[in-house]
């Protein structure tokens, strides 16, 4: 039985190999880390005091 969906392939340096989703969640983080502006509104977000915070539920209402 030949499997046509394996490949052999000869890799020259170290590498990793990840999943597509991985990959695409590393690439995200990457974006918003490049993102000053953000990155400081995500840091102001995350000290505020948990009883000022807003829920998800309260913001956008139940679906």
């Amino acid at each position: 039985m030949e499997n046509k969906n394996v490949k052999t392939i000869e890799i020259l340096e170290p590498s990793v190999i990840i999943s597509k989703r991985e990959y695409e969640g590393l690439k995200e983080t990457l974006e918003v880390l490049s993102d000053s502006h953000l990155v400081k509104e995500i840091s102001e977000a995350l000290s505020e005091r948990k009883e000022n915070r807003i829920n998800h539920k309260d913001l956008f209402g139940e679906k």
